[in-house]
């Protein structure tokens, strides 16, 4: 299944689609599974372990200097986050009511309209039983939506006025051996817990967390292979591309004027998030409709450097968005669909 998922995975990236991996992957496998053809293979360990690595790429934008930039920038990042928040359960919503009559569940909506990344929110869906088919879709169509639509509206406002928010000057030592093996031992234990306690997105969290505190504790930061992260994603598109029935496919078809509407809320809403960021800093208009678009960090901050914004201010933007949204979303959506 493996080598299948990866020629998802390479057509995607020949296409040029965002996070191909994982979408590549899930749709490949997920041809097959349409078809009935899909084997019987024992799919929660695959998960297990992309959970896992996910949640430890993630753990690796927590260290001391990014705690050091978030408390300068304590009052607007929790803003941001806290706005970002609200705006996905708005968007949750709106999904829900305007797709309910193709079968969307509550739960499926109010993760298809989170502010959060494709490969985190699908995990998510995985880990209480949403339809992940949808969630990519919808998901899909908004990353893309937005990084069309970025270079066209951070032309709105002049780069002038901006106070630019400089990195440490202090060097963060590398890991060692032993650092990669403690972290990885307590990643791995961290993960075994939040799941068995039926934490959300318990193996992410629980390794996101572990590798977070462990590198604030030692003050280092650690690295990976990229190659990890692409072997992660496509062992989560197995997992996906697995639960998709035919009647998903029929079900993908109406949902694009609902998947349209979510977006064109989204983009509402982070306009004017990003307006409020303007009037309340002085930083220039491009700066704030970078730090407000809900699109991929890698993307958001490649895009910064090349037009001269704040790159470093918009990472720690993005930062805080992503774990915001993965750390506390779950604990909100949870609880809601299950009072549904």
């Amino acid at each position: 299944m493996f080598p299948l998922g990866a020629l998802g995975a390479a057509v995607f990236k020949r296409c040029k689609l965002p996070n191909p991996a994982l979408l590549g992957a899930m749709f490949a496998t997920g041809a097959l599974s349409l078809s009935g053809h899909f084997p019987p293979l024992v799919m929660w360990p695959i998960s297990f372990g992309a959970n896992l690595m996910i949640g430890v790429m993630i753990g690796r934008q927590i260290d001391r200097n990014v705690l050091r930039r978030l408390s300068s920038l304590a009052a607007p990042v929790i803003i941001q986050t806290a706005g970002m928040l609200c705006l996905s359960l708005v968007c949750g919503y709106t999904m829900y009511f305007m797709g309910g009559k193709s079968g969307v569940s509550l739960k499926t909506a109010l993760i298809s309209g989170a502010a959060g990344g494709i490969a985190e929110m699908s995990a998510f869906g995985m880990s209480i039983d949403a339809d992940v088919s949808v969630i990519a879709f919808v998901q899909l169509f908004r990353v893309v939506t937005f990084l069309a639509l970025i270079p066209y509206l951070s032309k709105i406002g002049a780069n002038k006025g901006y106070v630019r928010i400089e990195a440490s000057d202090s060097s963060i030592a590398p890991f060692g051996l032993r650092d990669y093996f403690a972290m990885g031992a307590g990643a791995f234990a961290g993960a075994a817990l939040a799941y068995r306690l039926k934490v959300p997105t318990g193996a992410m969290l629980g390794a996101m967390a572990v590798c977070g505190v462990y590198s604030v504790a030692v003050n280092k930061r650690y690295s990976y292979d990229t190659r990890i992260r692409w072997v992660a994603q496509v062992c989560l598109g197995l997992a996906m591309g697995q639960r998709m029935k035919p009647e998903m496919a029929y079900q993908l078809g109406s949902l694009l004027l609902p998947a349209v509407t979510v977006t064109l809320v989204m983009l509402c809403g982070c306009l004017s998030l990003a307006f409020l960021l303007w009037k309340t800093t002085g930083w220039d208009a491009t700066t704030c409709l970078l730090c407000a678009a809900p699109a991929g960090l890698t993307q958001i901050t490649a895009y910064a450097e090349e037009v001269g914004a704040d790159s470093l201010t918009a990472s720690v933007f993005h930062t805080a968005r992503i774990i915001g949204i993965v750390a506390i979303y779950p604990w909100i959506v949870t609880p809601l669909s299950v009072q549904l």
